[in-house]
């Protein structure tokens, strides 16, 4: 029997380790982690009981740490859960390869693991399922091939497409599959920096100590100590590649392009711009999405389904609800809306 245990981020949070099918590496687990506010000391007025239930799947070379994105939700009025995801996180093992899988359909099976306990544990109540980046690919291929087993999809900065180009997706499909298919685990050259993990962590810019516009007074950790994720679930230089990995990825990406047919309200976040390609820090990073390419994203988004609504977030940088106070409320705001107006008011 699962049982709820005591999680890292400390009081507010537990977690359930859920033991999932065999593979090639051995033993596999997920883990479900799920907020408490009643126990946070930084929980802000919630509803007596939810109306709704929310499960966050996180993005590549990461895990769940985003407690604000807990709190808005459970102030919104919902029960707000996160997993991490097989080799990820909380449940990667010493003996597995980092991230590594063959086919995005696999997580299937923790998704809905997910599903089942939260649906035990909050009876007739609309459940709502978000992914950021690589986790917004897994669940909006998750989505379209279970209709109706949701009520609604909540996509920030979602891996819809590849950055440089489809044209790119297509012609260097049929070689990453060739190495997949003869070294599966072959990794992949990427280009060496994260600036990305610089905005995360508050990083001043070279030659300074502190960030340039920053506000005076402020507390807000994007200026301050930053986000602080944990240097063993995300390594601010990345996790390598693997060609069996990014195939995968291609696949699902080219899923996409050929149409998806969600049935349930989607809502799409992004940046209103991406930051231009350097090998050199500049601060537009900090207002930008400096991951993705947020164009290549908006031309999926109508070939998800026949109901989504995109917001553009100008100054959010990738993960949306990490960005600066004002822009992560207006994320907050629009997330609220989007369920009072298209989930919650049909039940």
């Amino acid at each position: 029997m699962n049982e709820w245990e005591d999680d890292l981020l400390g009081p507010g949070y537990v977690q359930m380790t859920l033991p999932l099918a065999r593979d090639d590496e051995g033993p596999v687990v997920a883990t479900l982690i799920k907020y408490v506010p009643e126990f946070d000391a930084d929980s802000r007025e919630i509803p007596a009981s939810p109306d709704f239930a929310l499960l966050a799947i996180h993005g590549w070379n990461d895990y769940f740490y985003q407690r604000e994105l807990a709190r808005a939700i459970a102030e919104a009025g919902g029960a707000f859960y996160a997993v991490d995801l097989r080799k990820y996180g909380r449940s990667l093992r010493d003996w597995q390869t980092f991230g590594f899988i063959t086919d995005l359909s696999t997580y299937g099976e923790e998704i809905s693991a997910c599903l089942d306990v939260i649906a035990e544990e909050h009876e007739e109540v609309p459940l709502l399922l978000y992914g950021h980046s690589t986790g917004g690919l897994v669940a909006s291929l998750w989505a379209d091939s279970h209709p109706d087993a949701i009520d609604g999809l909540i996509l920030n900065s979602p891996w819809l497409e590849l950055q440089a180009s489809t044209s790119l997706r297509q012609m260097g499909r049929p070689i990453i599959d060739l190495i997949a298919r003869r070294l599966p685990k072959t990794e992949l050259p990427l280009p060496e920096g994260d600036f990305y993990q610089r905005a995360l962590t508050a990083t001043p810019p070279p030659g300074s100590e502190t960030i340039p516009g920053a506000p005076d007074g402020t507390t807000d950790p994007f200026w301050t100590t930053g986000w602080e994720p944990d240097p063993r679930f995300r390594n601010g230089m990345g996790q390598p590649v693997r060609a069996a990995w990014l195939a995968a990825i291609l696949k699902g990406q080219a899923r996409v392009a050929e149409g998806l047919n969600i049935t349930c309200p989607i809502l799409v976040l992004t940046s209103t711009a991406s930051a231009t390609p350097s090998a050199e820090w500049h601060e537009e990073q900090r207002a930008t999405d400096s991951v993705l390419d947020v164009e290549q994203i908006w031309k999926r988004v109508a070939h998800l389904g026949n109901h989504v609504t995109l917001a553009k977030l100008h100054n959010a940088i990738h993960d949306v609800v990490l960005s600066r106070e004002p822009v992560r409320n207006k994320a907050f705001a629009e997330i609220n809306h989007f369920i009072r107006a298209y989930i919650t008011v049909s039940k």
